[in-house]
């Protein structure tokens, strides 16, 4: 009955590729990887939600016990555990309808054996072209086989015909244009490049998924698996959201606990991005010893559709030992690139992937849909709020307890000009007295300047598998 009552009311929707209780290739890997996932408000009125399910055909996946909802204003929280759901197993796509604007976090997970584990946020919204600027077919690599898959999602009312340009880092033209075609409304079509014979193995290089059924549009997330337990999981770039500045809230350089970054830069202007063009300013975080700044620059030429790659793990010369802070990447010349934010520890099998954030974004509100602080699992989460203006910002933080009550407030929080600041709760002394262990909630942001957020999922248990996941934060 809801459902019906609803249908002429809502004006906001997510959409979402989830995995429920299978393999999601038997190429890329051989895990059962699940999803869950959380919506917050991001409305100023309590949100009536829909949740349909659709197979890869498009027909209706049926059985779920989470097809209605009803969150709560202005950062209210609802977890939906796809591993305890009545939901047929399978694979497919979600489509979530509210009278309310929503945004979405969601995790992939295997619930038995060595963890694997990956995140990305909902989509409100499609595109017509969108760029995966790093894509492996059987690589070799230090954690192991490195493969590929492009889950693609029609968004549209009608069914669509899709093309994959697939291009091999040092080359310009693709080697090969994978034809899709009849992607269902709603339905996600899931294009695992391990088992791409037009591709030979070692192949590492980009794609570029372009609708060609006129009006159509995608959303696209890339699964990036390393060996038999490592996984990044990030989101395609729409075409809109090139730039030619970037923020990258934080960047670790062979921490202590062995955690490193890689930047992966590519150029999506239409001529080569001189030597030098490209550069790359951080700044250290007060808490870690070292140079204050730190300035690099392309050493060579970026070609069009090439990539360019900052690695403090290996770059011994340029990044310091057991440094961290906060980067900006621009193109002196204005030239539009995109770039992907890369974590691996060398000690174990974490790793995780997450965009950059776009130097054109404006926006002064952001939510975190989960903060967790010590659970009894494990499971916590570091937040980094990144000040995107030239400006130093004071920002609110508005804290949500899941379930309702009362909710816990910081103002007056500076952060200096195109930096961050640290919320770490895997650690007891964050945010006390209020938050203590085991609390779990949402986070409103509220600044007066432009400012983003990138997460950490992560679980303080001792090491095993892959248990680290990354995203940023939703700003509407």
């Amino acid at each position: 009955m809801l459902k019906k009552s609803l249908v002429s009311l809502l004006s906001a929707v997510l959409i979402l590729t989830l995995v429920l209780v299978t393999s999601a290739s038997a190429a890329a890997t051989t895990k059962s990887l699940s999803t869950n996932f959380t919506l917050v408000n991001l409305g100023s009125s309590s949100a009536d939600v829909v949740v349909d399910y659709v197979k890869p055909d498009g027909t209706p996946w049926t059985g779920s016990s989470y097809t209605t909802a009803n969150i709560p204003a202005d950062g209210g929280q609802w977890i939906v555990r796809q591993y305890f759901d009545t939901l047929t197993p399978g694979q497919g796509s979600v489509v979530i309808s509210a009278t309310q604007p929503l945004g979405a976090l969601v995790q992939l997970i295997n619930r038995s054996g060595v963890p694997t584990s990956g995140a990305y946020k909902g989509f409100t919204a499609g595109t017509a072209k969108a760029y995966v600027p790093l894509v492996a077919r059987q690589g070799t690599s230090a954690t192991g086989t490195a493969n590929s898959q492009i889950m693609i999602q029609n968004i549209g009312s009608a069914a669509i015909d899709v093309q994959v340009a697939l291009t091999q880092v040092g080359d310009t033209t693709p080697d090969y244009t994978k034809t899709i075609t009849g992607i269902a409304p709603k339905a996600t079509y899931t294009y695992d490049i391990s088992d791409e014979t037009n591709l030979p193995t070692n192949w590492y290089g980009s794609a570029e998924v372009s609708v060609t059924t006129a009006g159509g549009q995608v959303a696209v997330v890339s699964n990036l698996f390393f060996g038999a337990d490592s996984l990044m999981t990030f989101s395609g770039f729409p075409q809109e959201s090139v730039d030619s500045v970037w923020f990258v809230p934080l960047l670790y350089s062979r921490l202590t606990n062995s955690l490193n970054t890689s930047l992966a830069i590519q150029n999506l202007d239409t001529t080569d991005i001189a030597v030098g063009d490209l550069v790359l300013n951080c700044t250290k975080d007060p808490a870690y010893t070292g140079p204050n700044t730190l300035t690099l620059s392309n050493a060579t030429v970026i070609p069009v559709k090439g990539s360019y790659t900052f690695n403090t793990l290996v770059d011994t010369t340029n990044f310091p030992t057991n440094w961290q802070g906060s980067c900006k990447v621009s193109v002196t010349s204005g030239k539009k690139v995109v770039a992907l934010v890369m974590y691996r520890w060398v000690s174990t099998k974490d790793q995780a992937a997450y965009e950059a954030i776009p130097g054109s974004s404006t926006g002064t509100t952001a939510y975190v849909p989960l903060v967790a602080k010590r659970l009894s699992n494990g499971f916590a989460t570091t937040i980094t709020i990144q000040n995107l203006s030239t400006n130093p910002a004071t920002v609110t933080l508005t804290y949500t307890p899941s379930g309702g009550g009362t909710p816990i407030v910081r103002t007056g929080i500076t952060i200096p000009a195109e930096s961050s600041i640290v919320r770490n709760f895997r650690l007891s002394a964050t945010e006390l007295p209020e938050i203590t262990d085991g609390w779990q909630g949402s986070l409103k942001i509220v600044s007066d300047q432009p400012v983003h957020a990138y997460i950490a999922n992560t679980y303080i248990t001792p090491p095993n598998g892959d248990q680290f996941m990354a995203y940023t934060a939703l700003v509407p």
